[in-house]
């Protein structure tokens, strides 16, 4: 039992200046954008605190009932989705720049993945439309980050698990926009960083089909 915990702590210290790397140049190559907010690149959590979530993401990769490739990719995707909520929930920014690897692995996992790629392409595409809309008529509630990283999560997803990240980040969401709103953290008119709650709706998803996998 100790090795199944040890092991992922053990990564998650080599892993941990290497995502801080990662972080601080996307950051730094999206400068401008960060700009037009009068926000400057900049630490996005402690060391500590990046170490314990990459300890936990890599914990549940490699916990999941699947091959050693499909641990690798759970392992992956969970590590990564813990960075992009890390700068979403520090800098209220979801970058393109962060989201092709997602693009990529999406893609090349292909035989390891359930579902066909025209299936999970469909997953991404509906999830495009459907959001990019609720964007536009929501005035910019949510996000084009969002609706990006939907899109692209439709091809890891596939139908069924991009419905339930959408269930469970508009709830998750819901819940805390009314939270904030009666503690006074926001007003009526302010915007928050709304893609955590589909990112974390996007692990119970991943996590509950990996049955599922090749």
């Amino acid at each position: 039992m100790w090795m199944k915990i040890a092991v992922p702590v053990l990564l998650a210290i080599v892993l941990t200046p290497v995502c801080q790397r990662l972080m601080a140049w996307c950051l730094e190559h999206n400068r401008d954008s960060l700009a037009e907010y009068s926000l400057e690149p900049g630490p996005v959590c402690s060391p500590i605190g990046l170490g314990l979530g990459l300890a936990v993401a890599l914990f549940l990769g490699m916990a999941v009932p699947a091959s050693v490739i499909g641990k690798a990719l759970s392992c992956f995707l969970l590590c990564w989705l813990w960075l992009l909520w890390l700068i979403d929930y520090r800098f209220q920014f979801i970058f393109d720049d962060s989201l092709v690897p997602l693009l990529i692995m999406g893609l090349v996992a292909t035989p390891w993945l359930p579902f066909s790629l025209w299936q999970r392409l469909a997953a991404g595409v509906g999830a495009f439309i459907v959001l990019a809309a609720l964007a536009i008529l929501g005035r910019g509630a949510l996000g084009g980050g969002d609706v990006k990283m939907m899109a692209v999560l439709g091809l890891w997803l596939g139908v069924n698990g991009i419905i339930t990240t959408a269930c469970i980040g508009f709830i998750l969401g819901g819940v805390a926009a009314i939270i904030m709103l009666l503690l006074r953290i926001h007003g009526r008119k302010d915007f928050f960083a709304f893609g955590p709650f589909l990112i974390m709706g996007a692990v119970v998803a991943w996590l509950s089909q990996v049955l599922l996998w090749k």
